[in-house]
């Protein structure tokens, strides 16, 4: 599966852009910079630390964070998700990282329980301020808004696009069949 389109316009617009590097959290007491739609500057980036960046830079930078996000949940989520729930891990695993992502995709493999699941997501809501670990309103509402997203069932047009795609399978699996 991929984020859907509505996923990544939630994205960028939760994210904002910024056209300079920003201080974005600590990892490991290490101060962490971001730039564009939340791209987080890696060590081998440290010009990044340093441009003025334009929108379709930022749009690149965000297309090419989505795909080891989207790899990570298809290679490690045993069960299949419904797009809003592919799309709420997506939306967690690029503001939390790929580890928060793991322990919440372990908590589904392992319990089967999607209460579990969101439960853990929300635990996800606090960030440093002053070297003091303190829940974020601003967190709290993000993470609130992916269970709102994982926990809601399918829009009609997209549950039209899976029995629109279901039929076609079937279609061709009796014209396989019919043709062997």
């Amino acid at each position: 599966m991929n984020a859907s389109n509505a996923a990544i316009n939630r994205l960028k617009s939760t994210e904002g852009f910024r056209s300079t590097a920003y201080a974005d959290g600590m990892s490991n007491g290490v101060q962490m910079h971001s730039i564009g739609y939340g791209h987080q500057i890696q060590p081998s980036e440290t010009n990044l630390l340093t441009m003025k960046i334009s929108t379709d830079t930022g749009e690149a930078l965000l297309r090419s964070d989505v795909a080891p996000i989207e790899n990570q949940i298809n290679s490690d989520l045993r069960v299949l998700p419904s797009q809003n729930e592919f799309d709420a891990l997506f939306d967690f695993g690029y503001n939390c990282g790929e580890g928060a992502l793991a322990k919440v995709i372990s908590t589904w493999n392992t319990t089967g329980d999607k209460k579990a699941v969101t439960d853990h997501i929300l635990m996800y809501d606090k960030t440093h301020v002053d070297g003091q670990l303190v829940v974020s309103s601003e967190l709290q509402r993000r993470r609130k808004a992916e269970v709102a997203l994982f926990n809601s069932p399918l829009s009609p047009s997209a549950k039209s696009a899976l029995v629109s795609a279901g039929a076609v399978v079937g279609i061709c699996s009796l014209a396989y069949a019919f043709l062997r």
